[in-house]
């Protein structure tokens, strides 16, 4: 019975602790936002369960420098084992230092209280359970504020409510073993000991769960609010290239009717330097003299004429492609670019976007050229390239641009160096990605940042376009 009392729960709550401690690193690196297949490094898998045993081997000594030395290399253990930035390790080390403290003051606390007469237990065995469970579940809960400190720091929505979840559990968690440690004394039996070591274990268990269970809540309220912030700015896109279609055939008609009044005034200075009469009055002679009027220069009209046509020309769209809102949506990212001295090759092949909505359509293209032109905007030689084609059953969209600077890498995706840059326009372009069964790509190298779009161009149009109506309505 020693040998599970003194060495066992020790070992126990140690693997705990540890286990406690890279659960909350995970937490502060934004990584809980992601499937840990997909979010996690594959030597986490090995460097994660190695520390651990090492630092329960070494707990065995007894020695309380070792213990202390193996607790604050924590830090680089966790940024081993994640792969974040360097300026994480300070995260690391503030929470290798409140665990620290967390553990000095717990079992000062209990000494107190025990001295005092507040928690009183007969037996010294269950006074050393009761010890190692209140300050395992102490450590436990200032992880979890400290990763959630942490987490409102880098940008993070941190409610009352997640905080007061988050401690309730481990509160209780040590008001149940106090009680049943309580019980133990005046049952003191093997299999009394037994079931609080089970108790123990069902403890710890739960916590984790309902840890667990408060991140999925906690996740699913995010992910919600990301997407109806995400179909806020696809509406606000659609509706701004909505207004930019119907300024262009307002403008369509203007243009039109201009160029029907230039060539009338074009016919007129002709009759007017043939000799015919104009209008019914008389004509003037070859020099423009009748009357004492000055001589017509229909050279010099001409030239005018030529150059207001040549300014309306100007206002018309460069043809892309045949779908009228992506073209719309082409246009305006190539003015954007002429203005930002971007060097523009945009190339779209024949193709039908029926599969897809209008909102879609308008949330991949202008996140993608938007992010393309910003970069290049900020290169030496700024330019932005764009093929657009249909393959078999797949609409490939493929965007190089210039970009001197490798942008971060986390998270298994790229983020802008842009100060308070929040990466959205790359998270909605994946949101439509994944809507419509496609998949993304992206990559820098030697200065040129490339993102690949494929997209599974089936005939769902008629879905699509259905569902949009219903959000509508």
């Amino acid at each position: 019975m020693e040998i599970l009392i003194y060495i066992v729960i020790p070992c126990l709550g140690s693997v705990f602790l540890l286990g406690g401690m890279f659960y909350a690193a995970y937490r502060m690196s934004g990584r809980n936002g992601m499937p840990w297949r997909k979010n996690v490094p594959r030597r986490a898998l090995g460097i994660i369960p190695a520390y651990i045993l090492v630092c329960v081997a070494f707990s065995w000594l007894g020695n309380t420098w070792v213990n202390l030395i193996s607790l604050f290399l924590f830090p680089a253990a966790a940024w081993w084992a994640y792969g974040t930035p360097k300026f994480y390790c300070l995260y690391y080390l503030i929470l290798s230092v409140a665990v620290w403290l967390t553990d000095v003051g717990g079992v000062l606390a209990f000494q107190m209280l025990t001295a005092g007469g507040i928690l009183y237990l007969n037996m010294p065995e269950l006074r050393y359970i009761l010890m190692v469970a209140v300050t395992r579940m102490a450590e436990f809960m200032v992880m979890l504020l400290v990763a959630m400190a942490v987490g409102r720091k880098t940008g993070r929505h941190i409610t009352v409510r997640q905080v007061a979840l988050s401690v309730l559990l481990p509160l209780y968690s040590v008001f149940n073993m106090y009680c049943m440690l309580y019980m133990v004394q005046i049952f003191p039996t093997k299999e009394m000991l037994l079931l609080l070591g089970v108790n123990l274990a069902l403890l710890i268990g739960l916590n984790i769960y309902f840890c667990v269970l408060v991140d999925v809540i906690s996740e699913n309220h995010r992910l919600e609010n990301e997407r109806n912030l995400y179909r806020a700015q696809a509406r606000m896109q659609h509706q701004y290239y909505e207004q930019e279609e119907e300024k262009y055939e307002a403008s369509r008609k203007l243009i039109h009717d201009i160029r029907n009044h230039i060539q009338a005034m074009e016919a007129l200075y002709g009759r007017e330097y043939a000799g015919e009469p104009a209008n019914g009055e008389a004509t003037a002679d070859a020099n423009g003299a009748a009357g004492g009027e000055a001589p017509i220069d229909t050279h010099g009209a001409a030239k005018y004429a030529g150059d207001i046509h040549r300014m309306l020309n100007s206002f018309q769209q460069k043809y892309y492609t045949s779908e009228k809102l992506l073209n719309i949506i082409l246009n305006d990212k190539a003015k954007m670019m002429q203005r930002l001295g971007v060097k523009e090759d945009m190339k779209v092949g024949e193709l039908s976007l029926d599969f897809m909505k209008d909102m879609d359509v308008t949330a991949l293209f202008a996140n993608l050229l938007d992010n393309a032109v910003a970069a290049a905007a900020k290169s030496e030689k700024g330019y932005v390239r764009l093929r657009v084609n249909r393959v078999r059953q797949f609409l490939s969209v493929t965007v190089e641009n210039s970009c001197d600077r490798e942008p971060i890498r986390a998270a298994g995706t790229f983020r802008s160096r842009q100060a308070g840059h929040q990466g959205l326009g790359l998270k909605i372009i994946r949101q439509t990605v994944e809507q419509y069964g496609g998949d993304m790509q992206l990559d820098w190298k030697e200065g040129v940042f490339m993102a690949q779009v494929m997209l599974a161009a089936e005939e769902t149009s008629k879905q699509h376009k259905s569902e949009f109506r219903e959000e509508q309505a």
